[in-house]
């Protein structure tokens, strides 16, 4: 199995033992167990049979080992279910392929029963008789019942009385005469109890994978079967573009490019202009068109192939341990120096940490310490500073700008930051390669209450002696924040920075009322914020996360409630963020990381919030949409009184936006020196 396929399989196990002993666990919760033909269903649906085949194996186990034989036949029945819708949806057939295949699935199930309880005659004879012994004590009650209505007269008591006995007599003949053929009853019974279940599942099923084909996995990153000997570098790429899927322009325009061994090549450009698909067509997709030379495959995520280190490090980290996530999904028997990876890249000290417990700087170390396990001719590094702080960045680096000197790796250096661009042996802008088109002027945002600019507004966000701890009550009890105290008046800026592990996002979502504190109050015009969720909008640190719809227009109506056939609000809303009402029929995964951003903007202001927390709102952008998004806000809180407060690490050009600014460090809230030499 490959790499994907594997953590894939591992997730959607995962998933479908989870929901199998809970439906065996939980009192009436039986219902339960239809959630995992879900992710069995999308399993069989995007990956190999062997794929899905794995899964069930795992979560068989697991299910077995904790809620006993029934978890391991409710994760059987769902592979089942899941797995024929997904294949037959996969191949494009129809009702009429699950009706043969459940019915030809139902025989074979069944033979096997009939048989096994030809064989095993004690244990057939021991259902026998608790099913005559059920049967027998239903007869009994419903002759009470009818004699009790013969001895106390009431009406219609003399034609209920003997029916009931009469009917509990005819019950107990018709079970006899059924045991007596019991090979064809269970045969016909089984048969079409599989074939009902099977087009149920069908039926629902068919659905969720309607909607989930219509996503287009834009970014996804997949191996190509290519069973040629690994040789990722030098490659060579002649007039080399890509248009995703039902787009209407190119994402990446044509580009000449060559990257040779040991080569240290940094990519910059502006957000859209095709820097992430050019990290897709080195790492093995096909262009549309333009060639491609490469001296053997890609070899993505094989030893001696391609690595890559994305943006968001979550998505790449799978081990629960530090030293485990390093060899995860390695050839078994690969020799790895596990604890020199992690001395490389500065988590030696860590090896036994649990991942879960690193911050976003740690987890970026821990993903390139995993790539370099591969010893791969090629590793591409693909902005992977954005998401950290100043400390984070300056230690990752250092660990990239070494890699010449001890590995022989090509390392192609995707970046925003012109500093880190410096140190590469040649760099290539894109800005002028793909689509940074869309922006327009701003117009006002529909806020309520507007203050002119030099007043000061009422309070709006009050925030007393909160803290937080996650677990709380456990051995694995986790202090996040510590005795926060602040206030924020309408229209006000603060920006609350810190580095990665913090506690800001923790502080973000109590501002927006999603968590609740476990100490103090967090208020929003005197009532508590979790009173009053919406109220107070959150843009999270990762834009892609809070985008839940296929288009631009579905997901900006949607987030302000109001139907997307209105397309003069639609247009409305856009505007106020500075993107074109052209952009309205564009699918979201179309879209550059600034455009999702201030989509996200657009469906929160157009609901007009009190107040607008924004979680590293500047992670990921370039330098021209950092300006235009921080002016923006600015005209925003200034012309229309938007309270606004922002969670960063780093306060670069924030000063105008955020004229008040505090540091939030392990949790505690502390003042920090302005530019006029004053605490705020």
């Amino acid at each position: 199995m490959r790499p994907g396929e594997l953590a894939q399989a591992s997730v959607m196990a995962a998933l479908c033992a989870a929901t199998a002993i809970i439906s065996i666990v939980v009192p009436f919760a039986g219902a339960l167990a239809l959630l995992g033909t879900v992710p069995m269903g999308l399993l069989a649906y995007r990956y190999r049979v062997r794929a899905l085949v794995t899964a069930t194996v795992a979560a068989g186990l697991i299910a077995f080992l904790i809620a006993g034989l029934g978890g391991l036949m409710t994760v059987a029945h769902n592979a089942y279910v899941g797995g024929l819708t997904g294949v037959v949806k996969r191949r494009g057939r129809g009702t009429p392929t699950v009706l043969v295949v459940s019915c030809i699935a139902g025989a074979v199930f069944n033979l096997a029963a009939v048989g096994a309880l030809a064989v095993l005659s004690r244990l057939r004879h021991l259902i026998f008789d608790t099913i005559t012994a059920n049967v027998d004590g239903i007869a009994a009650v419903m002759t009470s019942l009818g004699r009790f209505a013969v001895t106390h007269p009431f009406p219609l008591s003399t034609r209920i009385g003997p029916g009931l006995e009469s009917t509990a007599r005819g019950l107990q003949w018709f079970v006899g005469r059924a045991l007596h053929y019991w090979p064809v009853l269970l045969f016909a019974n089984g048969v079409a109890s599989l074939m009902i279940v099977s087009l149920i599942g069908w039926w629902a099923l068919s659905r969720v994978l309607d909607r989930m084909s219509g996503i287009p996995d834009v970014h996804k990153l997949d191996a190509p079967l290519d069973n040629a000997p690994v040789g990722p570098v030098p490659v060579r790429l002649d007039q080399v573009s890509f248009r995703y899927p039902h787009a209407d322009r190119d994402a990446l325009r044509p580009v000449n490019l060559n990257v040779a061994p040991g080569e240290h090549l940094a990519i910059t450009g502006a957000n859209g202009s095709g820097k992430t698909t050019l990290m897709l067509l080195l790492a093995g997709r096909e262009p549309t068109s333009g060639t491609i030379e490469r001296p053997g495959a890609v070899g993505l995520g094989r030893l001696g192939g391609t690595a890559v280190v994305m943006q968001h490090p979550e998505s790449q980290v799978l081990g629960t341990r530090v030293a485990d996530d390093v060899v995860w999904g390695l050839p078994p028997g690969t020799k790895v120096d596990v604890h020199r990876l992690l001395g490389e890249v500065g988590l030696d000290a860590l090896a036994d940490r649990d991942t879960g417990s690193l911050s976003g700087g740690e987890l970026q170390r821990l993903a390139v310490a995993a790539a370099l396990a591969r010893e791969p001719a090629l590793l591409i590094a693909d902005e992977v500073t954005s998401m950290v702080d100043r400390q984070g960045r300056d230690a990752l680096l250092g660990v990239l700008s070494g890699l010449k000197n001890r590995h022989r790796a090509a390392l192609i250096h995707i970046t925003h930051y012109s500093d880190e661009a410096e140190s590469a042996d040649s760099t290539i802008n894109l800005s002028e390669s793909g689509d940074n088109t869309g922006m327009v002027e701003t117009t006002a945002a529909p806020v309520t209450n507007p203050l002119p600019a030099h007043e000061s507004g009422p309070p709006v966000l009050e925030v007393a002696g909160v803290g937080h701890e996650y677990d709380s009550g456990t051995p694995w009890a986790k202090t996040a924040l510590r005795e926060v105290s602040f206030t924020v008046q309408q229209g006000d800026g603060l920006l609350i920075q810190g580095g990665n592990g913090s506690g800001k996002s923790t502080l973000a979502w109590i501002l927006a009322g999603l968590t609740v504190p476990t100490t103090g109050t967090c208020l929003l015009d005197g009532r508590p914020t979790y009173e009053q969720v919406g109220a107070v909008a959150l843009s999270f640190q990762a834009a892609r996360l809070q985008l839940m719809r296929s288009r631009v227009d579905s997901e900006v109506a949607s987030a302000a409630g109001f139907s997307p056939k209105d397309r003069d609000r639609v247009a409305t809303a856009l505007a106020v963020v500075g993107l074109d009402s052209a952009l309205a029929n564009r699918r979201i995964d179309q879209l550059s990381g600034g455009q999702m951003r201030r989509v996200v903007l657009a469906g929160l202001l157009a609901r007009s919030p009190r107040a607008l927390i924004l979680d590293e709102p500047l992670a990921g952008l370039d330098a021209v949409t950092q300006s235009g998004l921080l002016r923006l806000l600015e005209d925003l809180r200034r012309e229309q009184g938007l309270t606004v407060v922002v969670m960063s690490h780093d306060d670069t050009g924030m000063h105008e936006l955020c004229p008040n600014t505090v540091d939030l460090s392990g949790g505690v809230l502390e003042p920090v020196a302005t530019a006029t030499g004053g605490l705020t």
